[in-house]
C-alpha cells in the first residue's frame, strides 16, 4: 500500500467538511520576480497544478485595535498605498478574479485562506451584536441582531480549511506577531508556460516586432475593457502574462494582481513613454484596434450584461473573512465597531463596479479616449 500524501491545506465545501475542492502542499520552491511570479510561495494541489501562496501581514493595526488604514489619498503613489492598505488588496484580487471569470477573461482563479483557528471559529446563530457606542443597526427598522445575520452567510461562500503545522508554521513566520491568525493570504493559481509581458518584450531585439507578436493575440483586446473598467493605478508590463506554447511561441495573454483598482488616478503612465496615459495593454495594441472592433465589443457586451445581483454576489467576501473580524473581536485586538470595516470596503466596491459599468457609457467614452475611433468613423 503506497503511503498516503500528507496535505498542507485542505479546502473543504463546507462547514461540516464533507466534500474536498481542493488539497495542496507546500514545496521548496518560491517565485521572486515580478508580476504573478512576485515573493510568492509554491504550492502544489492533487492534480499537480501550481498555486502562489501571496500573504498578508498588515491587516490589523494592534496598537489602534482596528483594521490597519483603509483611507484612500489620491496623491500618494501605488507603492505607498500598497505598504498600507492589505484589506483592500485582498479584496480587490479577490473581486477582479470572480469578475474575470464570470466575463469568461484570462484572469486566474483566486481562492482566500487563513489559519484554521479562524476557519473553525463557529458563530452561534444566537450569537449578539456588541457595537459599543456606535448606532448602526436599529432593531425597530428589523435591522440584524445578530452577528450571523449581519454577515448574510446564507449569500456567502462557506468554504472550510483543515491546516498542517507545516502550513501555520508558514503563516507565523510572515506575522509581525508570530501569530498564524492574524495573516490572511490569496492562492492563486499559477499561469503554466508563461513569462511576463516585460520579459517577454525583452526577448525581441525589434521592439516594434515584439509589439505586432502581442497583436496577433485576440485575448489582449478581449482584456482592453476589462483593465480599463477596473482603473488599476499599478498596472504595467509586469502585471500580464504571456503563455507559451512548446516553441516558445506566444499563445495566450493573462490579466493578473489586480491589487489596486479602483483606489485612484494612476501617477506614472503619463510620463510612460510607451502608455503616453493609455493603459499598458492599450498602448501596445491600440494602433489595430477601436472601439467597435468585434473582440472589445463582446466583453463590453458581457459587462452590460451583468445584473445588479451579480455584483452584489461577486463584491461579497467569503465566510472567512467574517470569521476574520469575529475572532480578533472575541481575543480583543480589534474593537466591535470593526465588523463595519469589511461591510464598507464590500459596498465601496459594489458601488464602483455599478456605477462605472457602461450602462451611462462611462465606460464607452473612456475605451473611446484609449483605444480610439475606426479612422474612417462619421458620426
Amino acid at each position: 500500500m503506497s503511503k498516503k500524501k500528507k496535505w498542507d491545506l485542505v479546502i473543504f465545501e463546507t462547514q461540516e467538511k464533507k466534500a474536498v475542492i481542493n488539497r495542496f502542499r507546500i514545496t521548496k520552491k518560491t517565485m521572486t520576480a515580478a508580476g504573478q511570479h512576485g515573493k510568492a510561495i509554491i504550492l502544489v494541489d492533487k492534480q499537480g497544478k501550481d498555486w502562489l501562496l501571496k500573504t498578508f501581514s498588515k491587516i490589523i493595526d494592534f496598537e489602534e485595535e482596528k483594521i490597519s488604514d483603509l483611507e484612500v489619498d489620491i496623491q500618494d503613489s501605488p507603492e505607498e498605498s500598497r505598504h498600507r492598505m492589505h484589506l483592500w488588496r485582498v479584496l480587490n484580487e479577490l473581486t477582479a478574479s470572480r469578475l474575470g471569470q464570470r466575463l469568461k477573461l484570462n484572469v486566474p482563479n483566486v481562492i482566500v485562506v487563513c489559519s484554521q483557528t479562524i476557519s473553525d471559529l463557529v458563530l452561534k446563530k444566537s450569537s449578539p451584536l456588541t457595537l459599543g457606542d456606535v448606532v448602526i443597526l436599529d432593531e425597530e427598522d428589523g435591522g440584524p441582531e445578530t452577528a450571523n445575520e449581519f454577515y448574510d452567510f446564507s449569500k456567502r461562500e462557506g468554504y472550510t480549511l483543515e491546516t498542517s503545522a507545516n502550513f501555520e508554521q508558514l503563516l507565523a513566520s510572515r506575522s509581525d506577531k508570530n501569530d498564524p491568525s492574524t495573516i490572511l493570504a490569496l492562492l492563486t493559481e499559477k499561469i503554466p508556460n508563461s513569462i511576463n509581458l516585460d520579459e517577454f518584450l525583452d526577448t525581441y531585439k525589434d521592439l516594434d516586432a515584439a509589439f505586432e507578436h502581442i497583436r496577433q493575440i485576440d485575448d489582449g483586446y478581449s482584456l482592453l475593457p476589462f483593465d480599463i473598467w477596473l482603473n488599476d493605478p499599478d498596472i504595467n508590463a509586469g502585471n500580464y502574462l504571456v503563455q507559451l506554447n512548446d516553441k516558445k511561441e506566444a499563445t495566450h495573454i493573462w490579466g493578473i494582481d489586480y491589487e489596486m483598482w479602483a483606489l485612484g488616478s494612476d501617477i506614472w503612465m503619463e510620463e510612460d513613454e510607451i502608455t503616453k496615459g493609455r493603459s499598458y495593454l492599450t498602448a501596445i495594441i491600440h494602433p489595430t484596434a477601436n472601439i467597435f472592433d468585434e473582440r472589445v465589443l463582446h466583453t463590453i457586451h458581457r459587462i452590460r450584461s451583468l445584473e445588479d445581483q451579480e455584483v452584489t454576489e461577486i463584491t461579497v467576501s467569503p465566510r472567512l473573512l467574517c470569521k476574520f473580524f469575529e475572532y480578533h473581536i472575541t481575543q480583543k485586538h480589534i474593537d466591535a465597531e470593526e465588523r463595519i470595516v469589511l461591510k464598507q470596503v464590500e459596498t465601496n466596491l459594489e458601488d464602483f463596479l455599478s456605477e462605472s459599468r457602461p450602462r451611462s457609457d462611462k465606460l464607452s467614452d473612456v475605451l473611446i479616449r484609449q483605444v480610439g475611433l475606426p479612422k474612417d468613423y462619421k458620426p
